[in-house]
């Protein structure tokens, strides 16, 4: 079966994308790869009353302070637990702080293959636990930075705090099963069986331990979460179980929001952050917030 019919807003881009001389996570590998994402990332964003540099717990990471604050989210990026940086998602970071009117706090947690799990999924937690929150606390992450998002809101329940008002998950991957994507019958033109397949291999290479909850929160008890955001792209492999993990918090009696991007890709909210779509996720994240605090 052929891909959903895209967004025609997201049609050059996604052109553009499928060239078959761009390299892939298979073929040119990390390095190749965190050159290319380097490359297409936006620059700019919101003029910020504060961006510094930050450690929590021993882990870097970047705070983004606008003009009126209420709530402090601590943001994970994605990038398939490979790629991507604080850096690299400056200005996404810069948007979501203007957007929420919240203390954004970007983690730079270590990456794989150089550090596979569980070292992503230890950062993450190391920084939420560190952090002394300006109000209610979140956290929220898109794609592999979701599912670091998602496991640290199980860690936090099982730790007994930080309480979190509330986890932001854009486009999650979240069942520790690459094959999962079989679930799908179609190729999306971003993020394919094969690349999600070499992620999960750079990332995770003990298969063995992909059942563990800090890699698949989806196998982890749901009872007790914080409410969840869940947003998915109607062009994305992984948004089945994304959207079935949302019925899994949902049956668990855990508050939940859950939005389709009907017609975009993958990771389309920083791909396209001027897009109508990326404008409505993150108008959604903000109504989600504005529940959640005081």
């Amino acid at each position: 079966m052929n891909c959903p019919q895209l967004d025609a807003e997201f049609e050059p881009l996604v052109k553009a994308l499928s060239d078959p001389g761009l390299p892939t996570i298979r073929t040119a590998g990390p390095a190749a790869m965190r050159a290319l994402l380097s490359q297409l990332s936006p620059t700019g964003g919101p003029e910020l009353k504060q961006v510094r540099d930050v450690e929590f717990g021993g882990v870097r990471g970047r705070e983004y302070l606008p003009h009126s604050v209420t709530g402090t989210i601590v943001f994970y990026h994605g990038g398939g637990w490979v790629i991507g940086s604080v850096s690299d998602y400056d200005f996404f970071a810069r948007t979501l702080a203007e957007t929420m009117e919240a203390r954004v706090l970007s983690v730079e947690y270590r990456l794989a293959p150089e550090h596979p799990f569980p070292a992503a999924a230890e950062d993450a937690w190391a920084f939420l636990r560190a952090v002394e929150p300006s109000g209610p606390l979140f956290v929220a992450g898109d794609s592999a930075g979701g599912n670091l998002a998602a496991v640290v809101a199980h860690m936090a329940r099982d730790a007994g705090g930080p309480r979190l008002a509330g986890q932001i998950l854009l486009y999650p991957a979240v069942s520790g099963d690459s094959d999962g994507a079989a679930l799908h019958d179609f190729e999306p033109p971003i993020m394919t069986r094969d690349d999600i397949a070499a992620y999960y291999d750079l990332a995770v290479p003990d298969r063995s331990m992909r059942r563990d909850p800090r890699f698949a929160p989806a196998l982890g008890s749901p009872a007790g979460l914080p409410p969840a955001l869940i947003i998915t792209a109607g062009a994305d492999l992984l948004a089945y179980e994304a959207e079935e993990y949302g019925v899994q918090l949902l049956r668990a009696g855990v508050p939940v929001q859950l939005h389709r991007a009907e017609g975009v890709p993958h990771a389309f909210m920083t791909l396209a952050p001027d897009s109508r779509a990326a404008r409505t996720a993150l108008k959604h994240c903000r109504d989600f917030v504005d529940v959640y605090r005081p």
